[in-house]
């Protein structure tokens, strides 16, 4: 207990399974009422993502889950962009990450993050984009490559 305590503090913020770094204080207002899905296309992609908004939802994550159906994601969504960082804490699949600023352009791709099994948590990875982003879509691992998806690619989507 207490090293889960010391984790936290260390690093500051709450981290999600499969989700982000929180750095953000709370969420509230219309980021906070958003739930359900939203489809999402960039070049030949098609993706149906279940909407995480709220900071209990986003600390879920895709983690504990066995698998992800094909053509399926999670979008995050924040009420401000920064540099995110996200971890494959509890993952049980590779997942791509895709990070997308406020005009809905990809801002980073991290291709394949691979599952860590058998780390403590202050040894697993944490990818963070290069750029600040206000989305992160986590769709199954080589999707974007097989799309031939890039930096600077448009991600149309409605709210």
């Amino acid at each position: 207990m207490f090293f889960i305590v010391v984790v936290l503090l260390v690093f500051g913020r709450g981290f999600t399974s499969a989700g982000f770094l929180s750095n953000t204080a709370t969420s509230s207002g219309q980021t906070s009422r958003m739930k359900g899905n939203v489809s999402l296309t960039a070049k030949t992609l098609s993706i149906d993502a279940q909407v995480v908004a709220t900071p209990s939802d986003r600390k879920k994550g895709l983690s504990g889950r066995e698998s992800l159906p094909l053509n399926h994601g999670m979008l995050f969504v924040f009420e401000q962009k920064a540099q995110y960082g996200i971890w494959m804490k509890d993952m049980q699949f590779p997942i791509d990450i895709i990070w997308i600023g406020e005009d809905k352009r990809i801002v980073d791709i991290v291709f394949s993050a691979t599952v860590e099994k058998g780390k403590r948590d202050s040894e697993l990875t944490v990818y963070k984009p290069k750029e600040a982003a206000k989305y992160i879509l986590e769709i199954n691992a080589g999707l974007s490559r097989l799309h031939e998806l890039s930096v600077g690619d448009l991600v149309n989507f409605e709210l």
